[in-house]
């Protein structure tokens, strides 16, 4: 592997440690909700899946709306660094 290449790889490691630490922390958060079952609490993914108010639902919940979300911040992310050239002069 090249420099570019290695620190590239690099870089992309962290974006991918983020993005699991924050999926499991959104998973806990969901299980922790789900077990205190507040009222009124019933989830539906995309406005179309109804989930259980279970612990087990709540997670599903969490883990699908956050990754979604994170994945496509972190995509839009590594598009435009690879499009980025530092060498530019303007």
């Amino acid at each position: 592997m090249t420099e570019s290449t290695a620190s590239r790889w690099q870089g992309r490691r962290v974006l991918y440690v983020v993005h699991a630490t924050v999926v499991t922390i959104a998973a806990l958060m969901g299980f922790i909700i789900g077990v205190i079952n507040p009222e009124g609490l019933d989830p539906v993914l995309f406005g179309v899946i109804e989930l259980p108010a279970t612990p087990v639902g709540m997670v599903i919940f969490g883990v699908v709306y956050v990754s979604l979300g994170l994945g496509i911040l972190m995509l839009a992310v590594e598009f435009v660094a690879e499009r980025f050239d530092d060498k530019r002069v303007e």
